[in-house]
């Protein structure tokens, strides 16, 4: 009879575990509901990237950018319904979100990024053609911003260079613009750089941009142009010179159709993706990795508008297997598997979401 004791403890333990909430090892995805005013949570299977809805929080007015604290602690979302920011804290091993603090921003925020510091919160306000800074105490967004700068019409985005010394606002529509700042960490100020700012192309208006894993290429998604920009960037000055700018969409689309909204490369740096909406596609580039040149290999159908996608980071940095695009035309949730090889994307299945995806974003809990 003692000889079926180990067995049977090893049951007992593997179905207490099995009962187990904890997604600590596991893959969640945050997904912004702005016509629903939430941010809801799924889960994410590696295996089979198959998605499970595990609960939502509500939030005073729509979501829509998200970023997260360094120790996975805090989710912080640009509530712009209400002009608010809303720091929201992490289950560390649920991954679930608890109740919102809320902060006036000073502007309407249309974009959050965290420092390399996790001190400041960096916005972009498109209605106000500003960026700003605020404090993070705690985790915590407190107090108004302690800089406002005005930058111009459709301030679509901000981002801090990999130094943390500098940082970028991309302007869409008629401006048509990178602004170009000098950001110090210490004091959470910015002035702006020499040149002040980067001129688009013809028509291209940039919308959002993503450094390359070396620091020293960056990619612009261009929204009126419907393509994307690959940039060389100056460490030293913290400054930007176009290099190459290659279409978004098929030669034969019709160019006064669509707009371009979000990009991405892969932690390996061998890949871009870009989403356009009209043409409802990812395009897929392949990086030189010599000069960071882009060459495209097509590009694949998604929901109807996609606004936002993520590259879906692997278990312990085993690289990007899958992406997940929201349909903010569409309401779903779309998952493709993701050759790490080839770069190729392959849909596998579609998921319907609350109303009007307008933010994705997946975290591994470690």
């Amino acid at each position: 009879m003692k000889s079926w004791l180990p067995i049977l403890w090893v049951t007992c333990l593997t179905f207490i575990t099995s009962l187990s909430p904890s997604f600590a090892g596991s893959t969640v995805l945050y997904v912004s509901e702005a016509g629903d005013k939430r941010i809801a949570v799924y889960s994410l299977d590696q295996a089979t990237g198959e998605l499970t809805r595990k609960g939502d929080t509500t939030l005073p007015g729509s979501p829509g950018s998200l970023a997260i604290s360094a120790d996975r602690r805090h989710l912080y979302a640009a509530v712009r319904s209400e002009r608010q920011l809303a720091t929201l804290p992490v289950d560390p091993t649920t991954g679930q979100l608890g109740e919102p603090v809320i902060t006036p921003p000073g502007i309407n925020p249309v974009y959050v990024h965290i420092d390399k510091t996790g001190s400041w919160v960096l916005t972009a306000s498109y209605g106000e053609g500003a960026a700003a800074i605020s404090r993070i105490q705690d985790g915590i967004i407190v107090g108004a911003p302690v800089v406002t700068l005005e930058t111009g019409k459709k301030a679509h985005s901000i981002q801090t260079d990999p130094s943390n010394r500098f940082a970028f606002v991309p302007h869409a529509g008629e401006l048509n613009k990178v602004e170009q700042l000098r950001f110090d960490p210490v004091t959470g100020k910015f002035e702006s750089n020499t040149p002040p700012y980067l001129p688009g192309g013809p028509g291209h208006g940039p919308r959002h941009m993503q450094f390359h894993p070396n620091g020293r290429w960056v990619y612009l998604v261009n929204e009126q142009g419907k393509s994307v920009t690959h940039c060389d960037f100056d460490p030293d000055k913290g400054t930007l010179t176009q290099r190459q700018t290659v279409p978004t969409v098929p030669p034969d689309w019709d160019q006064t159709q669509g707009s371009c909204a979000d990009i991405h490369v892969s932690a390996d740096g061998r890949f871009v993706y870009a989403s356009t909406r009209g043409h409802d596609s990812l395009a897929t580039y392949s990086v030189h990795q010599e000069t960071g040149e882009l060459s495209s290999l097509g590009q694949t159908p998604t929901e109807k508008t996609p606004r936002s996608f993520c590259l879906v980071p692997g278990p312990a940095g085993s690289g990007e297997s899958y992406v997940v695009s929201a349909g903010e035309g569409s309401d779903a949730l779309i998952v493709f598997k993701r050759d790490i090889a080839t770069g190729k994307l392959t849909p596998l299945k579609t998921y319907p979401c609350g109303k009007g995806p307008a933010w994705v974003m997946a975290v591994v809990f470690e």
